[in-house]
């Protein structure tokens, strides 16, 4: 008899795990489902409630979206180090296109001091997200975009700006170097 209550005893806490379990899947389920459902409805505010990695890329792209661009890029910083591989690069991307945007809504002939570290900016989080993901061909298409507003010129070249004499623009130039430790 004591093993037949025994073998009760553990039958019911399987079922109980295994009920415990269902309960936790379905409520992730019900979670995506609404995440998605919010994603599918541009209702990016209502997919950034969503927890983890996924709502806070949804919230980056609602504010980038909504102009609100640097607040897009801080959180986007964040997730370039995100263990996902395609998320990360996604980022990277999105705020490539982050700077990349505002240097183009300024008139180069007039502000072209605003604009030049803006396009080294959007270039660089391309060609780091092309590091992690060389066939992500959205981020060369942009690359290509930044490079024709603003190629590239050799290493470590100083250059004069017209109509400001003394006044010099280092360019940084190689993509393994960085000015930043």
């Amino acid at each position: 008899m004591s093993t037949r209550r025994g073998l009760t005893l553990v039958l019911l806490a399987l079922a109980l795990a295994a009920t415990v379990d269902l309960a936790r899947h379905a409520l992730v389920y019900r979670d995506l489902a609404a995440y998605n459902r919010a994603l599918a409805a541009a209702r990016y505010d209502q997919a950034a409630a969503h927890a983890g990695e996924a709502g806070r890329f949804a919230a980056a792209y609602g504010a980038q979206l909504a102009g609100r661009l640097q607040e897009a890029r801080e959180i986007y910083s964040g997730l370039e180090r995100s263990g996902t591989t395609s998320l990360a690069v996604a980022a990277l991307y999105n705020a490539g296109n982050t700077y990349l945007e505002q240097a183009l809504a300024i008139d180069r002939s007039r502000e072209a001091d605003r604009v030049v570290p803006l396009v080294e900016l959007a270039k660089r989080s391309y060609r780091d997200a092309l590091r992690r993901d060389p066939r992500h061909w959205d981020t060369r298409y942009n690359l290509e975009r930044a490079l024709a507003l603003q190629p590239d010129t050799p290493d470590k070249q100083v250059i004069e700006v017209e109509g400001r004499r003394g006044t010099v623009r280092t360019v940084v130039g190689g993509e393994d170097e960085s000015p930043w430790p």
